[in-house]
């Protein structure tokens, strides 16, 4: 199960028990408060799943945009659930990787990251 959604949706889906992954689409670079975070709740019992942030985010390639693995959760029991995205106003997502230093930058002739417009960030679940 795949679910690619902007960062100001709200979800109802069906999901099934297994191990998921959440990436946030658009770069390869992102900065968030630590208010930041994404809830998945049981539409029947009204729990929220829990998930786990993950202390080296992973740079990848996912539905042919670039994308850092976030968090990750576990289903247990099939169910409806919302998910939402809070507090990614302050978000910032870079294109490129986080510089190094301004020494290397002009060394090896590498841009400045520049942040894209949270209109084009993307979540997504798989």
């Amino acid at each position: 199960m795949i679910l690619q959604f902007k960062l100001k949706e709200i979800l109802e889906v069906e999901m099934y028990y297994g191990f998921y992954e959440i990436f946030v689409l658009g770069g390869f670079d992102v900065k968030t408060n630590p208010d930041f975070f994404v809830e998945i709740l049981d539409l029947k019992t009204n729990e929220a799943i829990l998930l786990t942030e993950k202390q080296l985010k992973a740079r990848d390639y996912k539905s042919g945009k670039k994308a850092v693995k976030f968090f990750s959760f576990q289903i247990t029991n099939s169910s409806k659930y919302r998910v939402s995205v809070h507090n990614f106003e302050d978000m910032v997502v870079y294109n490129s990787m986080p510089a190094i230093s301004s020494f290397l930058l002009d060394l090896f002739k590498i841009r400045e990251q520049t942040p894209i417009e949270l209109e084009e960030v993307e979540i997504l679940i798989a």
